[in-house]
């Protein structure tokens, strides 16, 4: 290999990986998503404590909460629902609840838009990791 190549070589390498490091900066993943109080600003909190944090989920017709985290939680349904769950890669799901439904959740980061034709209206427990609960 002669000096020129070698000189080339080295110069892309830091491009290369400086490449990488902006790349992944703006790729949205599980880790940089937001929670939720962050990204609904008015969202109701009942309750909040070193346990659980208790909150009224709202989502008005056609409205959509963008890319949050939650950790594991409880939900309980108010009304009916049909909303598109949207995960970090791109996967998207429907979620038809019935009105008086309690379901569990596993930590998830998503984003959440009504698709149904009444608002949304669940009741939220998420568990805190870590808490010193009695």
């Amino acid at each position: 290999m002669n000096l020129a190549s070698e000189e080339s070589e080295e110069m892309i390498r830091p491009s290369a990986t400086m490449l990488l490091a902006c790349f992944a900066a703006v790729v949205p993943s599980a880790a940089s998503a937001q929670d939720r109080a962050s990204v609904v600003p008015d969202m109701k909190v009942l309750l909040d404590n070193s346990c659980v944090r208790v909150q009224r989920h709202d989502v008005g017709v056609g409205g959509t909460i963008p890319m949050h985290s939650h950790p594991g939680y409880v939900v309980h349904t108010l009304s009916a629902f049909r909303a598109q769950i949207t995960l970090p890669d791109g996967t998207k799901r429907i979620s038809d609840r019935k009105k008086g439904e309690t379901y569990w959740n596993p930590p998830i980061s998503h984003s959440v838009k009504n698709l149904g034709k009444t608002p949304i209206h669940n009741l939220i427990v998420e568990i805190k990791p870590g808490g010193k609960c009695q």
